[in-house]
């Protein structure tokens, strides 16, 4: 996951880049560019703000509801299980963790 933020990352410093390029009329033909030196910024959000990342550590996000209506149907013999679905998937995540 680190790998694919780091990516995204060097795309969009890549974009900048060119952007500032065609905005200032630089002509340096693509052969000639050097890549900038590699460098690890981290630029947070205010949708990361410590006040909501607080809030979300206190509590996850989880339905209480949905899971009580679960729990009561399981309980009463009402949820239905698809036991052939159920190893279909096992079966692909083994699958998935051996490739």
């Amino acid at each position: 996951m680190v790998n694919s933020i780091k990516n995204i990352v060097n795309r969009v410093e890549v974009q900048k880049s060119r952007d500032l390029d065609s905005k200032t009329g630089s002509s340096t033909p693509d052969s000639a560019k050097i890549a900038p030196a590699a460098r690890d910024t981290v630029k947070v959000s205010e949708a990361a703000s410590p006040q909501l990342v607080s809030q979300l550590s206190a509590s996850p996000p989880i339905d209480s509801e949905a899971v009580s209506r679960i729990k009561n149907a399981i309980a009463e013999g009402r949820y239905p299980v698809d036991v052939d679905l159920i190893s279909d998937a096992l079966m692909d995540a083994y699958r998935d963790m051996k490739t």
